[in-house]
């Protein structure tokens, strides 16, 4: 019975792993198919670990509310996160985060080598971006941005998984091809990011006194605040130009030229539609800010809730001593300014530390300790 859950298991984060990618280099066209056998795969693992006696209060709650989602948005994403988890709670995080990160590297290869080939799409892109045409490199991928996004993706897993393994001129030469191929995709945001999670990794590398750790520790709960509160700001206050609405006035207009336009979606979506609690069924004009986007197709309390996961999950490795994973958190958290991936557990690698979650449980007044280090 175990071999045919954990078999299970593996097979739904295939299909997971498969789907994530799929609509941003191949289209998509079985994405519905692949998700519903996933579902199941992950349905027939629960199944074979069910303790109905000792956890059906649990049980109750995650089918109510995904179910309840399910209804309210005619979309399966939160279904598919709690039958995720619920499923690999006897998992490692660590094993899944791997296979994400194995599995994305060949996808991206084997695509680009097809685009190379003239098999599959194309390397690049000549068309109007940012208001001017100009030349990406999207490497068999339909946009530059989703080819930016996996790679960083990529990266981060990477660094979370082999990090502690790579030497000084290893992680100079990531850096250096982390820089040239954000840059060939014309992604700033890309580049920004990469910049602040590989320095993040080599801080918490070589500087692994306490200190260093709680410093850190504050630091990245503040980051966090401060880009969730300056999004809301934003929403609400932002003052768009009369000549050049994209631009914005005055102060908003260099926070809006830095976010490529962001700002201004954001609030034109505040302005043309309230905040709904549980999210709009088929909603179209969500901007591709993640925080936001998650707030107006899963709700506002879909939104309060993931950042109290998130939140807690921070302080969950801090205990646990875990700074590669704490670097993972704030990667994710950042990229979020630039992508609408929040509610997705096989794109948002901070879903995939939640694998295995009864094994984060300490008891009263215990430090927790991570094995890896």
């Amino acid at each position: 019975m175990d071999a045919i859950g954990k078999i299970a298991f593996w097979a739904g984060i295939l299909c997971e792993l498969i789907v994530s990618v799929s609509g941003y280099a191949y289209g998509g066209y079985h994405e519905p198919a692949i998700i519903v056998l996933g579902m199941l795969f992950f349905s027939i693992s629960i199944c074979m670990h069910l303790e109905l006696k000792k956890n059906w209060k649990l049980y109750l709650i995650c089918a109510v509310v995904g179910l309840g989602y399910y209804y309210l948005q005619s979309s399966a994403l939160i279904l598919r996160i709690l039958l995720i988890l619920l499923a690999g709670r006897e998992q490692k995080a660590e094993q899944v985060i791997k296979c994400f990160f194995w599995g994305t590297l060949v996808i991206m290869i084997c695509t680009a080598v097809l685009a190379a080939l003239g098999l599959h799409n194309t390397l690049s892109l000549t068309q109007n971006f940012r208001h001017e045409e100009e030349t990406r490199y999207c490497f068999g991928f339909y946009h530059p941005n989703g080819f930016a996004f996996f790679f960083f993706r990529t990266l981060v897993l990477g660094l979370y998984t082999y990090g502690k393994q790579l030497k000084l001129w290893m992680m100079a030469v990531v850096a250096a091809a982390s820089m040239i191929l954000f840059w060939m995709a014309g992604s700033k945001m890309g580049m920004t990011a990469a910049v602040c999670v590989i320095v993040a990794f080599w801080l918490v590398r070589y500087f692994k006194t306490d200190q260093t750790r709680k410093t850190f520790y504050f630091i990245g709960n503040v980051l966090m605040a401060l880009e969730v509160l300056f999004l809301m700001v934003s929403m609400v206050c932002f003052v768009p130009s009369v000549e050049i609405a994209l631009a914005g006035e005055g102060f908003w207009q260099i926070l809006n030229e830095l976010t490529t336009g962001r700002l201004f979606f954001i609030h034109k979506t505040f302005l043309e539609y309230p905040i709904p609690l549980w999210g709009y069924q088929g909603f179209m004009e969500a901007t591709e800010v993640g925080f936001v986007n998650a707030m107006y197709n899963q709700g506002l309390v879909f939104l309060m809730v993931y950042l109290a996961a998130l939140f807690y999950l921070f302080y969950r490795m801090y205990r646990k001593k875990d700074m590669s994973a704490l670097v993972l958190i704030l990667g994710f958290t950042l990229y979020a300014m630039a992508e609408a991936f929040l509610p997705y557990f096989n794109k948002n690698g901070i879903w995939m530390l939640f694998i295995g979650w009864n094994l984060y449980r300490a008891g009263p007044g215990k430090e927790e300790v991570n094995e890896k280090d």
